[in-house]
């Protein structure tokens, strides 16, 4: 019998619209990994060189299915077939416009995926952003916690449906 932990096949998607200012650094940060992860970058339409400049990383790039903005859950959906189709057995979803990307950063949510089904990142934003949070998690929780959704940001371990949850701060 085997009781080794198994290498994790590590997809890093990035879901990107117009961010040739930061698509090169999220990909060569990604890259330096402990974990050496595919990186998959979801072009969505993009109107600047976001699209050439992830293509010429060596990356695999994919354009967005369909031409819908905002679009994000479809990008996600995308790059979500591309990383089964890859094999992948721990998927992050990370923001193409995150300036303080760090491969410790990548690590530790790797890392936190071998407790835990769900590893959420946390990280200080301004109010008006978080559409995921505000679109997706929240209401997620008003249905399944209502005790927690009140809070703006959820820092603690959460076990829902069978699934234990926890937050990497």
């Amino acid at each position: 019998m085997n009781f080794e932990t198994p290498i994790p096949n590590v997809a890093v998607i990035f879901p990107a619209k117009n961010q040739e200012r930061t698509i090169q650094h999220v990909i060569n940060t990604a890259k330096k990994s402990n974990h050496n992860p595919q990186v998959i970058v979801v072009d969505a339409f993009s109107s600047d060189r976001t699209f050439e400049l992830a293509n010429n990383a060596g990356v695999t790039v994919i354009q967005q299915e369909v031409k819908l903005f905002p679009g994000k859950g479809i990008a996600m959906k995308t790059g979500l077939k591309e990383a089964i189709k890859l094999n992948s057995n721990i998927i992050l979803f990370l923001d193409a416009d995150i300036t303080n990307l760090t491969p410790d950063w990548v690590d530790n949510l790797v890392d936190g995926c071998t407790n835990c089904d769900m590893v959420r990142g946390c990280y200080l934003r301004h109010p008006r952003d978080a559409a995921v949070t505000k679109l997706i998690a929240k209401p997620l929780l008003n249905v399944f916690l209502p005790e927690l959704s009140h809070m703006e940001h959820i820092h603690l371990p959460v076990y829902m449906g069978g699934v234990f949850y926890c937050d990497i701060g």
